[in-house]
Parts: structure tokens; C-alpha cells; sequence
């Protein structure tokens, strides 16, 4: 939190007094209360009247991001909690755009930077995904209609699986406009792929076996798992923005999965990623 001018001035009163009969310290709390005034004000007019109303598009990974950030015109970068943001512009629209790294803790940090510090109205998550239908293959595409956490377990003290606790819960909705333009972008332009819209099931863990496949389809159904998109859900829905999740499968998230994610992980990314920039030239 910045100081005020009338708390600054505050602090030099007690600088003086207290280095009052010591004149070699005047010289040094003269040369830091310039310093401090210096950064208030270089802080505070870094992004001032800066109403500009963006899109935030977070991905995991840099491969998740880095078309984006290649085609995107940057007017500054901004690195916060180890996350570097990128602000300007992209397909006319005025975007944010950063990779919060793995995880959830990571995904719901990020997606609350995005909505308070970046000024994001809505926001868009890239990235690739496990299949959990047959009907999807890889390089195939989900788009969400909603998003669970299916690690979330509070059920022996009542609540449903998934539920967050008191606020009667445990599935975020995708904005359906979002939605609707991110499936027309992927049918138009992603040629070979087909595109789901459904329910995505988020938890901190890779799954790669039929009994974790199983175990989370029984709880909750869904089309794929990942890693974010829950997180970043329940942040949206609590900050009133809405949002939408774009994934390109990576693996069919069974035995096979940790091999089909070598190989095939980048170009999904990169499908995404293409995706998400189709979106932009619709919206």
C-alpha cells in the first residue's frame, strides 16, 4: 500500500527529530525521503487513469502462450508473483496475456491479478487437455459449459463431492456467448478437429490411468481434465466475470497418456493457442 503525501510528511517530521544533533544522518534522511517520494510517484502514475477494459487470456505453459505473445502487439510487460504479463493488443482487442504455471494455486492467483490489477472483464484460458469421452480424439477440441474440481472432497462432513463448502456449489458456469464464439472459431478455422462443448474436470494431478478416468467420470461426468480451468472458474464466478475455456486434447488421460503427452502436447498447445486468436478476430 503507497503512502500519502500527508504520511510522508508525517515520516519526515520523525526523520528529523530523530537525526536532529546529528547532522551526519541529515544528509541520508534527506536523500531517503526523496527516494520514497520518487518511487510513490513513479509507482502511482505507472498504470494511472488506466481504465482500459482487456481480455485476460492465461495458459498453463509457454507453449500454451507463446503464438499469442508472438503476435500480439506489447505496450508494457509486468511481472507479478513470478508471473510475467503481457499488456497490449491482439486481433484490435485489448488483451492481457500470461502463463501462471501448473496447478490450481497458481491458476486462481493469476485469474484474480487478471480481474483486479489488469482490468480483465472476461477471460479466456488456452491450454491442452486429457480426453475423457471416447468421442474425442486427440487434437480434438472441448469448450467449456462448466468447470469442476473433482480433487475437491469435503463429502464426510456433508457436502457433495466437489462442493466448496457454504456457498452451495461445486460446478462454475462458462459465459454462453464466450462459449458459442470459441466453438464457431474452432469449427471454422481449426480444420481436422472436432469440437465438444461440455463440462471440464480440473485437479491437481495428471491422470493417466483407467481407475483415476473412471473414479472422476462416475463423480462428475465430463468431457476432459485439466490442471486450471477449475480454479480459474471459481475465481471468475466470484469476481462476476465471465469466462470460457478453450482445450486441444493432448491424450486420451489413461495408460497411455504420459507418452501421447510427449509427442503430441506442443501441437495441441499451439491449436489452442490458434484457436483462442480466431476467437478474438469474432468477438
Amino acid at each position: 500500500m503507497l503512502l500519502t503525501y500527508r504520511q510522508l510528511s508525517f515520516s519526515t517530521i520523525i526523520i528529523y527529530y530523530s537525526v536532529m544533533g546529528n547532522k551526519e544522518l541529515i544528509g541520508f534522511a534527506v536523500i531517503a525521503v526523496i527516494a520514497v517520494l520518487a518511487c510513490t510517484f513513479i509507482v502511482d502514475s505507472h498504470h494511472d487513469g488506466d481504465d482500459t477494459e482487456r481480455i485476460g487470456i492465461i495458459g498453463a505453459m509457454d507453449d500454451e502462450i507463446a503464438a499469442l505473445r508472438d503476435a500480439m502487439d506489447i505496450e508494457y510487460t509486468e511481472t507479478l508473483f513470478d508471473m510475467t504479463f503481457n499488456v497490449g493488443t491482439l486481433k484490435g482487442k485489448d488483451i492481457a496475456l500470461v502463463k501462471c504455471g501448473m496447478g490450481k494455486v497458481n491458476a486462481g492467483i493469476c485469474a484474480e491479478i487478471m480481474i483486479t490489477h489488469f482490468n480483465a472483464k472476461s477471460i479466456i484460458n488456452t491450454g491442452v487437455s486429457g480426453s475423457m469421452d471416447n468421442d474425442l480424439d486427440i487434437l480434438d477440441f472441448v469448450v467449456s459449459t462448466d468447470a469442476v474440481q473433482h480433487d475437491f472432497d469435503v463429502s464426510p462432513i456433508g457436502f457433495e463431492k466437489g462442493e466448496i463448502p457454504y456457498t452451495g456449489k461445486y460446478s462454475f458456469e462458462a459465459d454462453p456467448e464466450l462459449a458459442t464464439k470459441a466453438a464457431l472459431a474452432v469449427s471454422q478455422f481449426i480444420m481436422g478437429s472436432k469440437v465438444m462443448q461440455g463440462r471440464i474436470c480440473t485437479g491437481d494431478q495428471f491422470i493417466n490411468s483407467d481407475e483415476q478416468k473412471d473414479t472422476i467420470l462416475s463423480n462428475f461426468g465430463g468431457l476432459c481434465c485439466d490442471m486450471e480451468s477449475g480454479a480459474i472458474a471459481q475465481v471468475c464466478y466470484l469476481s462476476d466475470v465471465p469466462f470460457v475455456i478453450i482445450r486441444a486434447i493432448s491424450d486420451k488421460a489413461d495408460h497411455s497418456a504420459s507418452m501421447d503427452y510427449d509427442e503430441f502436447e506442443p501441437i495441441a498447445a499451439e491449436r489452442s493457442a490458434s484457436a483462442v486468436m480466431y476467437m478474438l478476430g469474432i468477438l
